[in-house]
């Protein structure tokens, strides 16, 4: 007979397994958003802990730099000097801010090229489970948009806005019941597991009436959009008895029907007014070719947030 294993929270470990990284990448500005970036990976991996992580900085091609700062960093003998300092202060942050010890193994390194394509290239060597950057509010000093990144990284990718709270009690997942969105919600399931906390899921579809005037004549409009969503609301029922499991009931849904272009701002707002902490969505694609490439959902997501932390499932 089975033993069915719970959380102190409820969460049934039987069949879900707790989310587990073995390996991530981090790539850093050397700016003081790191400390906001450091801070919320120290949370992160108190829940969810990285046997490993790899730390990375990438400057600019020396010869880009400006005479000036050329003529004060060449008399100490070049790049090599600021390299090693940037490596100094980037150990002295991370022994710093990462306190909880729940990333075992920690590396660093300072390479001098573009940023996106050195952290694709690290990456690439690696081999990480996640790959995180940070999202300032304003600006992207380090090059690197959310959205470039989650498209060309085959890896899970989490983007970290600067002003993100470091809390995990409300996860929301846009679904569309296909199988990327099925990977999110069971990595989202797998965070909560791990959580000492309680913590709620939201698994969010949005949908657009059918345009079949047609078949209208025989019903009344009323009649047929209580019709759609009864037949939305099943289809939800069984994609989270096939993807859920023992937890299904734990899992709170969301129909969203949609009146205008976009899906993004649906789940952006939703996100915002259940004060969501946390999104977790998936990238289309199988192989490695299609895992470049995200859908128009997940871009335009990534785009227009600028509070919630996200991790987009490859």
């Amino acid at each position: 007979m089975k033993v069915m294993q719970t959380t102190s929270t409820g969460w049934d470990t039987t069949e879900l397994a707790p989310l587990e990284i073995d390996q991530l990448v981090m790539g850093l500005e050397m700016s003081g958003s790191d400390e906001a970036l450091l801070r919320y990976l120290d949370f992160f991996t108190s829940v969810v802990p990285a046997k490993a992580g790899y730390f990375l900085h990438v400057v600019p091609p020396f010869d880009l730099l400006t005479n000036l700062y050329r003529e004060e960093v060449m008399p100490l003998s070049g790049i090599s000097i600021l390299r090693e300092t940037l490596v100094n202060r980037m150990g002295g942050d991370i022994s710093r801010l990462l306190t909880t010890g729940r990333i075992k193994d920690v590396q660093y390194h300072v390479v001098e090229g573009n940023p996106l394509e050195e952290l694709l290239v690290t990456t690439n060597e690696q081999n990480p489970d996640l790959v995180v950057i940070g999202q300032k509010r304003y600006v992207n000093s380090h090059g690197i948009l959310a959205k470039n990144l989650a498209r060309r990284v085959v890896a899970n990718a989490l983007i970290v806005p600067e002003q993100s709270r470091r809390s995990l009690s409300t996860i929301v997942v846009p679904v569309d019941f296909s199988a990327h969105s099925a990977r999110a919600l069971q990595i989202a399931t797998g965070i909560a597991t791990r959580s000492e906390s309680p913590v709620r899921i939201i698994a969010v579809n949005v949908y657009e009436m059918p345009n079949v005037s047609a078949y209208m004549l025989s019903k009344t409009e009323d009649e047929f959009r209580a019709m759609v969503e009864e037949d939305r609301s099943a289809a939800f029922d069984a994609f989270l008895a096939t993807h859920a499991g023992p937890v299904q009931d734990q899992i709170e849904q969301k129909l969203i029907e949609k009146d205008r272009p976009g899906v993004a701002h649906y789940v952006m707002d939703y996100a915002m007014s259940e004060s969501a902490d946390f999104i977790v969505m998936g990238a289309k694609g199988h192989s490695k070719i299609e895992l470049m490439l995200l859908g128009s959902v997940t871009e335009d997501l990534l785009a227009r947030n600028k509070h919630i932390p996200t991790l987009v499932v490859k």
